[in-house]
């Protein structure tokens, strides 16, 4: 494969991931704006600002905040073999890129060279740290304030469930809200997750991440954790130290949460 063919690929499977990603997620772009517009207000008068992508796959948030952040540089963080190998594909033709391979359910993943190299300004994360296991977020929330400067901020867009036994009514509309959102999407040319990862097997360069892929999630691959509500998310980033929390995005029950360390 050529450097050409090699990034042409790369480019057209990210893109294919975020046409997918959106047809689970109505308002994703939105969500992905508003996050990178926080981002470059509190990096504002920062010379060289330093985002961590957290759980950040291929590096589509990584990249939409580096549209708006002038000067801004981003480590893409993940565990997933597969996504890794695009977005590492996509940042050698982008010196404002690089990734880190790391399994948050480790408490080392914080010593990685490029997470570990200097304080961030921001920490973001999108549709990923939900599929960490209740005890394994609150751990990861509590790493996060050591790695941001004073004032710093994470920002995470994820779903976060109505519970069907408390607010009944929301959580039915959200789930015919995305039933709908779904049908549109994928009643056309757009992959369903399952089309996307054949396309990604159907090209001999990730052969061997995908056969990693397999290894490194194991059984965790086909199983979801327990879901956590909104309060647990806020509870958890204040118990981590976070002086500042809140939601600053929301669409029925996508939200975008925060927590701000002090800025001492």
């Amino acid at each position: 494969m050529t450097e050409s063919t090699r990034l042409d690929t790369a480019r057209s499977l990210a893109a294919r991931w975020d046409a997918q990603q959106t047809g689970y997620i109505r308002h994703r772009a939105e969500r992905f704006d508003t996050i990178a517009r926080v981002v470059a207000a509190v990096c504002a008068d920062i010379d060289e600002p330093r985002i961590l992508d957290l759980a950040g796959g291929t590096g589509s948030l990584a990249q939409h905040v580096l549209g708006r952040v002038v000067g801004a540089r981003a480590v893409i963080a993940d565990k997933d073999p597969a996504l890794l190998a695009i977005a590492a594909d996509l940042a050698e033709d982008d010196p404002r890129l690089e990734t880190a391979e790391v399994d948050l359910a480790r408490t080392n993943w914080v010593e990685h060279p490029a997470i570990a190299a200097a304080p961030f300004d921001a920490i973001v994360s999108s549709t990923a740290l939900h599929w960490l296991k209740p005890g394994t977020l609150v751990d990861v929330y509590r790493a996060l304030p050591s790695l941001l400067r004073p004032g710093g901020i994470v920002l995470n867009g994820d779903h976060l469930s109505y519970s069907s036994e408390h607010e009944g009514t929301l959580a039915r509309i959200a789930l015919a809200d995305d039933a709908a959102m779904q049908a549109l999407t994928f009643g056309g040319e757009t992959d369903t997750w399952d089309e996307w990862w054949q396309a990604v097997a159907d090209v001999p360069r990730y052969a061997e991440a995908l056969h990693r892929r397999a290894e490194v999630w194991g059984s965790e691959l086909h199983e979801a954790p327990p879901k956590v509500t909104l309060g647990f998310h806020l509870e958890s980033l204040r118990s981590a130290g976070f002086v500042e929390t809140g939601t600053v995005w929301q669409y029925l029950d996508d939200h975008v949460v925060y927590g701000v360390v002090a800025d001492r």
